[in-house]
């Protein structure tokens, strides 16, 4: 019975968060019908005045107005309702009955109720309505001083007016503990299963990739092999054959990399052996491993402080060095790219910047780029196979950052990306370093 009240106006398709406030308003709905039940009862055995009769019999229908109003499918309706009706109930009992029965202290569980259930939408609301309940405190303190309760009762049935009335305030806030405890528990239980089962469906999926790349790769070189066979067996003067040759075995070569490529991206995961990552030292060696393209592009790379941060070496070099080389690749003709690499320490994570002055992004791609194997230009244009941003995107989002880029086209690219801190680690103060690679300076060097 109690699960099917607290369900009146639970459908399929709303969010857990919207059938928990339908669960709590509901509750705290029916809770308070029962509690003016008994209070009404009360007053019928202790013969108390008719206007207590009347105010508690009142009370009844009013609550009943949110679960309808649940039940219509005006959930946000039904909150705001709820908070006032709150409101106006505590008040009037507080007010019929007068501070000897400690009625106004029905009000301090309400202070918190905007808060809890308005807590997805803007701050205005839930401010109001909770200021109202402070409000109406600050009211009652000054009614009971100047006006004289509509309720006299004999003097022997107070103190156990008053218990009952403090009883069902440690009732409310009981149950409202309790309800959360079991809520969030239930909640934090389906997490659980579904992190399980996340976890579960990822595994099965890197050992798909991880079967279905080796998988592939045999016909490949099965393919190959008769390619070699059929090209010595056949016409080497014949030149329209061997530019067919030669493109089955581009095709060959594109489809063997997009092969290696998928292994390796099914391979990367999160081994948690977090390290101190040096970011100045990571660009050193990234400079040496691209000096030949660097001195061929006269590209300059532009970065100040650099932090050291925690997470895996290798991976972290891979994106700055897939960010770098993008930045290097992607250039207008005659155009010498600048790469400046910057960050910001903010409170829970390191965001780190990587600019170039390149062709830029249209909006219409900005979200494509990292998807696998996604190009946006020909191989005539711009040689590549789609899958570098892609593995930026999961190595960063292995440390718990998130990864984007804001450009315009022909104005250069500015990618962001965050890296999660697990542990408060002090800037490096290395002097600013602008290096510019030359031809003629990089023949010199031995």
């Amino acid at each position: 019975m109690i699960t099917v009240l607290q369900n009146i106006g639970v459908q399929e398709g709303l969010d857990a968060d919207t059938i928990k406030k339908i669960h709590l308003t509901n509750s705290i709905s029916f809770m308070g019908c029962l509690s003016a039940v008994a209070m009404l009862i009360y007053a019928l055995v202790m013969d108390t005045p008719y206007y207590s009769k009347l105010v508690t019999a009142l009370v009844i229908p009013e609550i009943m107005i949110v679960p309808l109003l649940n039940y219509s499918g005006k959930y946000y309706v039904a909150r705001i309702t709820h908070c006032l009706l709150s409101l106006f109930i505590l008040m009037t009992v507080a007010i019929v009955s007068g501070p000897l029965l400690h009625s106004q202290f029905l009000l301090v569980p309400y202070l918190g109720l905007p808060f809890i259930l308005l807590d997805d939408k803007k701050g205005r609301v839930k401010v109001l309505l909770s200021s109202a309940g402070i409000i109406g405190f600050l009211y009652l303190e000054w009614h009971f001083r100047n006006f004289d309760p509509l309720i006299f009762l004999d003097p022997s049935i107070v103190f156990e007016t008053r218990l009952l009335n403090e009883i069902i305030l440690f009732g409310f806030i009981i149950c409202l503990f309790y309800f959360f405890t079991s809520e969030n528990n239930k909640y934090l239980e389906k997490l659980k299963k579904k992190n399980e089962e996340v976890e579960e469906k990822n595994k099965e999926l890197e050992h798909f990739a991880y079967i279905c790349s080796h998988d592939l790769s045999e016909p490949l070189r099965t393919v190959d092999g008769f390619i070699s066979i059929i090209k010595e067996e056949s016409d080497s003067s014949n030149a329209k054959l061997n530019t067919y040759f030669h493109y089955v075995e581009e095709a060959n070569k594109r489809m063997n990399t997009m092969i290696l490529s998928l292994l390796a991206f099914s391979k990367l995961q999160n081994k948690n052996t977090y390290q101190s990552v040096n970011s100045h030292d990571i660009i050193s060696e990234i400079e040496v491993d691209l000096s030949q393209l660097i001195l061929e592009k006269e590209a300059t790379i532009e970065y100040s402080y650099l932090p050291d941060i925690h997470g895996l070496p290798t991976q972290i070099k891979q994106v700055f060095q897939n960010l770098i080389i993008n930045g290097i690749k992607y250039q207008s003709p005659h155009t010498k790219p600048v790469i400046q690499i910057s960050y910001e320490d903010t409170p829970d994570y390191w965001e780190f910047c990587v600019a170039d002055n390149g062709i830029g992004i249209k909006e219409k791609n900005l979200q494509k780029i990292f998807h696998m194997f996604t190009r946006l230009h020909l191989d005539n244009e711009f040689k590549g196979q789609g899958i570098g941003l892609a593995f930026c995107k999961k190595i960063v989002e292995i440390h718990k950052g998130k990864i984007w880029v804001q450009s315009k086209y022909q104005q250069g690219s500015q990618f962001y990306f965050t890296i999660k801190k697990d542990l408060p680690i002090e800037v490096n103060k290395i002097p600013t370093k602008t290096l510019h690679y030359k031809p003629k300076s990089y023949k010199n060097v031995d």
